[in-house]
């Protein structure tokens, strides 16, 4: 699907640095220099006058015409990012616990 696009040269948008970056915290106001559309069609490069570059995809929105927009994205991002690093340490808590507690039948039986 061919990526929507909201904004263009001179445009004052709000950015959504991806994780890791110093900028991922907070949404960042930038001035859009170039637009480049790759030849998919879903994804774009985004080049801003004051900030470093992205790219833009309707899977991973980073540039967004309102700062609440890209507040919003971040906030998804660090819930996502959090549940998926608490389900990793539960999944690796009940392979321990069930791991020692087999060495341990071992030794009693």
């Amino acid at each position: 699907m061919a990526i929507a696009i909201d904004y263009e040269k001179g445009d004052s948008v709000f950015v959504a640095y991806p994780f890791p970056s110093n900028n991922y915290f907070k949404a960042q106001a930038r001035t859009v220099d170039k637009v480049e559309v790759v030849d998919v069609g879903d994804v774009a490069n985004v080049t801003f006058t004051d900030g470093e570059p992205v790219v833009d995809s309707n899977a991973a929105q980073t540039v967004f015409t309102t700062e609440p927009l890209a507040d919003k994205a971040i906030v998804n991002d660090v819930i996502t990012r959090s549940a998926a690093a608490v389900a990793s340490d539960a999944e690796l808590s009940i392979v321990s616990t069930a791991a020692q507690a087999s060495v341990t039948l071992g030794r009693i039986g």
